[in-house]
């Protein structure tokens, strides 16, 4: 699930110990270069790293070299394969877009991470977006997962029976129980998708997006994939949204949830800072999407955010690695900057998920997740082509079967 939002322009800082800025270049020798997109903070997680890679090697020169988050995956995809490559590049893990790293190591563009000691922390179910499911070409940075964002107070449904049956009591009260917005951009409609594929989908067959990289599946023939998005219409047919959804900016349906026009949203817990900013003195708390009548069916879908992987073409890959590794060794920390929870969790019982979603570490620690769906789709048509179909049943122009049918005509088991 590929959400960053709040990117700025990029913008140079300047210290003694390091160097951020816009351009590009490869590191050598001595010199480690560090490829991130910009969020706007001086001290995230990676500057506050890089400063004490560079404090804890004396002699190291260490540059971080910033770029807006909406430029930086396709710029990153050409450095890879061009002479300037940087050392080490933050991504976003999975598939998704062109410079995801489950495109770029599709491509040859990334060196094996496997024999490092961090990856064997690195959780199974993780292992097939930041690697093949085998070999590990990234370290993952933050986990996320997509439930229900609520006011505290908010009583759970339990079943999708209860998700049907509050829409309608909201309705009749002049509220909707969920905030949606299917404006440009928003994704906020294949999110629910996702969390209703999580439970008719991959509750019965966990390794579905792994054979539909197989090609061994298709979406159309799914009996899962058709009871998720006509889940969706009932939810619809339910007045679960508002009438205008269709047109509604994420902006506004945070404002809804706030003003206490909807009840609830669905969203992955990265997009939390949105729900609380327009709420800024409410207590927000998550749960599980009930997407099934069945409780132990029910799954949520989780997995890692981005990553740092190491261009095949690093002038330094030795110092690149042994970066990444500092990284790792500090990784609990260095989440905690960015508000996230490391994606390889400190220990067995570690929180998987920040405090705010703790009913949800019930789930992860039982193994009832499942992927975030997009990281296993090579196309980026496909999520536009999903979000589109699910905007048009919102404006009751399109059936379930038609959206699954033009998800398998776009379908590539590799990265284009």
């Amino acid at each position: 699930m590929n959400d960053r939002g709040g990117v700025l322009a990029c913008a140079v800082l300047l210290s003694p110990l390091l160097a951020t800025g816009c351009g590009g270049g490869s590191g050598h020798g001595d010199r480690l270069v560090i490829a991130s997109w910009d969020d706007g903070r001086r001290d995230g997680s990676i500057d506050v790293a890089a400063r004490e890679f560079r404090k804890a090697n004396p002699g190291i020169t260490v540059t971080v070299r910033k770029t807006p988050f909406d430029q930086y995956l396709q710029a990153l995809r050409r450095r890879l394969g061009s002479g300037r490559a940087p050392d080490v590049a933050m991504t976003v893990v999975g598939y998704g877009e062109a410079g995801t790293s489950r495109a770029l190591q599709d491509k040859g563009l990334l060196r094996d991470l496997t024999g490092e000691s961090w990856s064997a922390g690195v959780p199974k179910e993780y292992r097939t977006v930041v690697g093949n499911g085998t070999k590990v070409y990234g370290l993952p940075l933050d986990s996320t997962v997509i439930g229900v964002v609520a006011k505290e107070g908010t009583a759970a449904p339990k079943t999708f029976s209860d998700v049907l049956a509050r829409c309608r009591a909201a309705a009749a009260n002049g509220k909707v129980a969920f905030a949606m917005a299917g404006h440009e951009d928003s994704k906020m409609p294949h999110l629910l998708g996702f969390a209703l594929a999580a439970s008719t989908v991959y509750a019965d067959d966990p390794d579905y997006g792994e054979k539909r990289l197989r090609d061994q599946v298709d979406f159309a023939g799914s009996n899962g994939w058709r009871e998720a998005v006509r889940r969706f219409v009932q939810m619809k047919n339910a007045r679960c949204f508002s009438p205008g959804a269709a047109g509604t900016t994420r902006e506004a349906a945070a404002r809804a949830l706030a003003e206490g026009k909807a009840e609830m949203v669905v969203a992955p817990s990265v997009t939390m800072p949105l729900w609380q900013a327009a709420a800024p003195k409410a207590n927000l708390t998550m749960f599980a999407f009930p997407g099934d009548d069945d409780p132990a069916r029910v799954r949520v879908p989780a997995g890692p955010s981005s990553g740092l992987v190491v261009p095949a073409k690093a002038g330094a890959p030795a110092l690149a690695q042994r970066f990444i590794a500092h990284y790792a060794a500090n990784r609990v920390r260095y989440a905690a900057l960015d508000g996230a929870v490391p994606a390889i969790p400190d220990g067995a019982d570690a929180r998987r998920v920040p405090g705010y979603a703790a009913a949800l570490q019930p789930y992860l620690s039982a193994g009832k997740s499942s992927p975030l769906v997009d990281q296993q789709w090579p196309n980026p048509e496909l999520i536009t082509l999903f979000d589109n179909g699910m905007v048009r049943i919102l404006n009751g122009g399109s059936a379930p079967a038609d959206v699954l049918r033009s998800l398998d005509s776009a379908w590539s088991s590799k990265a284009p």
